[in-house]
């Protein structure tokens, strides 16, 4: 039988440091214009089968460590009895940490070169590139491949996460939904937010 979760969940000592540099992450992203208005949503892998999500409909440069909701990964449905929601977005998160298990933190955003370069394509592809293996790639002169999603309806953003493994390439660590945004994961916020703006500076219109 399958147990259900902690329904009062408290972040370890770990996590509230990776929560800590998760909303510090978040204002830089509101800074730099990536997540205006309530745009963007964030999450770290917890403890069993907890991810801690950024709550839905707040400003993203207001963002504190106690303020992220507790979601089940296996329901993808906030801990009972929290009282705010996670993003609406919170299943591309979830089907990161179900196919990604070294995923330990996700970090959605809206670059707006990366957000203007998915529009009408099904993938990305880079080469002779320097910056490419700031994404993983072994040598510019290889081709850095990165699938490129449809943007779910919010009705289909609901049961999405089983499509996110179609969006997981061989190497770059980001998911991209086009015309939307880029959700990009690591060890550390500051590693996710590292592989955003390794892509930002990839899609930049070139001269």
């Amino acid at each position: 039988m399958k147990s259900r979760p902690n329904p009062f969940p408290v972040p370890t000592p770990l996590e509230k440091i990776l929560l800590r540099e998760l909303a510090n992450v978040a204002a830089r992203c509101y800074d730099r214009g990536w997540s205006w208005g309530t745009a963007g949503n964030f999450s770290i892998r917890g403890q069993g089968s907890l991810i801690w999500q950024s709550p839905t409909g707040l400003c993203k440069g207001e963002l504190r460590p106690d303020l992220f909701v507790a979601v089940d990964l296996n329901s993808e449905a906030a801990v009972e009895p929290w009282t705010q929601k996670p993003s609406a977005e919170m299943p591309v998160h979830a089907g990161i940490y179900k196919h990604v298990p070294e995923a330990m933190c996700v970090v959605h955003t809206h670059p707006p070169f990366a957000v203007m370069a998915s529009r009408g394509k099904k993938e990305l592809r880079f080469q002779n590139e320097e910056m490419a293996k700031a994404l993983g790639l072994h040598s510019h002169t290889g081709i850095l491949s990165i699938p490129v999603l449809p943007n779910g309806t919010p009705e289909e953003m609901k049961l999405y996460s089983p499509r996110v493994k179609d969006g997981i390439g061989a190497v770059a660590k980001v998911v991209i939904l086009e015309g939307h945004g880029v959700w990009a994961w690591g060890k550390t916020p500051m590693e996710a937010l590292a592989y955003l703006e390794a892509l930002e500076f990839l899609c930049r219109p070139t001269q």
